[in-house]
């Protein structure tokens, strides 16, 4: 009988052990199994969490992502968008942690090579930025933004040739896109190829004509090469279809444009207009009245010299101004005068001897006239006016 309980008792024993493990088994694979599901939901929570940054709620994309994270550490797409977040937030170096874990997962994630190639060269470390935007590039050769950043790290690096080279071959793919055009052009420009950045510029335009980036880009170029009319013409495109302050800023240009085509009376028009905000603006009314002297209009350029000798006395400039508004008007002798203030000037002295020397030929005073010249002459010997004007010193003899 004690033989039997005995078998008994372990047979008891090893049903309670077998059970045992069973249910143990049974916990594990339902753990497993729960932590499969939160692996899985994990991944389609990311999506979730990414309209929740885009719409501003970001304290609830982070929540997601951190539970994201928690279930699955490896989840390439949460860390991506993590480091997105952070990146908005300015913790570069936890942002660059996670694009660096999502690498780790998926390595052909190339908007987190992009994101490191940009933190990359925020942190100065250009061979580590081409690097990283060349990885972004690679995976995904017509992405336009790719293309620019590693033509950047080029120019930055000084390699203009090198990125000429990679935006001309992208343009063969993407003839069309205005923005790689512009890139070349810029690189143009920088080295000082103005005729080439200008043709770049144009046919960007041609592209995009209502982008006023490239209006600008080119109004300059035409400055630069001293192309005052087809600058104006630029500045006048780009003041019609701006507001506020930027459009008094081209407005100012445009009068400038104007002056150096010979457009004065449109210069003029301009200043005129500007000066209902700028009254005060003593610089403003000394341009006006230069330009006034250039659209032969006396007496609007003598209100404006003295309008800017109110708000800047003794400016030697307005007294040229005015100066020649009084020879414009016949008044030689008031011109005489005025000039005389600039004679001691260096530079204007030369200037002022040779009006001086006009106004007394206009009024007959021969002897007085060769003197004022011979003092221009002396002062300012490379002086083409002076040259052209002293030859009158033969006409009196």
């Amino acid at each position: 009988m004690d033989r039997a309980r005995t078998i008994g008792t372990m047979a008891l024993a090893l049903w309670m052990m077998a059970t045992a493990a069973g249910c143990e088994s049974y916990q594990q694979r339902k753990a497993q199994a729960r932590l499969r599901y939160e692996r899985a939901t994990s991944q389609a929570k990311v999506p979730l969490a990414r309209n929740y940054f885009e719409e501003g709620r970001t304290e609830d994309a982070q929540k997601i992502l951190g539970a994201c994270l928690t279930a699955d550490p490896a989840n390439a797409q949460a860390h991506l968008l993590m480091g997105e977040i952070q990146i908005t937030q300015g913790r570069t170096d936890e942002a660059k942690t996670h694009f660096e874990n999502a690498l780790e997962t998926d390595p052909r994630l190339h908007k987190a090579w992009a994101y490191l190639g940009s933190i990359a060269h925020e942190q100065k470390q250009p061979a580590r930025a081409i690097e990283c935007h060349q990885k972004a590039l690679d995976l995904e050769p017509l992405h336009i933004e790719y293309i620019l950043a590693v033509a950047e790290c080029h120019v930055l690096q000084g390699d203009y040739d090198q990125a000429q080279s990679l935006l001309h071959a992208k343009m063969q793919m993407l003839p069309g896109d205005v923005d790689l055009r512009i890139a070349v052009a810029n690189i143009k420009h920088r080295v000082g190829d103005l005729t080439g950045a200008t043709a770049d510029y144009r046919q960007a335009l041609v592209l995009d004509e209502d982008n006023t980036e490239i209006m600008e880009s080119l109004g300059y170029c035409y400055i630069a090469q001293d192309q005052w009319p087809q600058a104006a013409q630029m500045f006048e495109r780009l003041a019609a279809r701006s507001s506020g302050a930027r459009k008094t800023a081209y407005q100012q240009i445009l009068a400038m444009c104007n002056m150096n085509a010979g457009q004065y009376g449109r210069a003029v028009g301009l200043y005129n207009d500007l000066s209902v905000e700028y009254r005060d603006d003593a610089q403003l009314w000394l341009q006006m009245g230069r330009a006034a002297l250039g659209s032969n209009e006396p007496d609007r350029a003598l209100a404006c010299a003295k309008r800017a000798l109110a708000l800047h006395p003794n400016w030697e400039d307005a007294i040229a101004v005015k100066a020649c508004a009084h020879y414009l008007n016949a008044d030689y002798v008031g011109a005489i005068d005025t000039f005389r203030s600039l004679t001691s000037s260096a530079k204007l002295g030369g200037f002022a001897w040779l009006m001086m020397g006009r106004s007394y030929q206009q009024i007959g005073q021969l002897t007085q006239a060769q003197k004022a010249y011979e003092q221009a002459a002396r002062l300012t010997p490379d002086s083409k006016l002076v040259s052209m004007l002293g030859g009158h010193q033969e006409s009196m003899h």
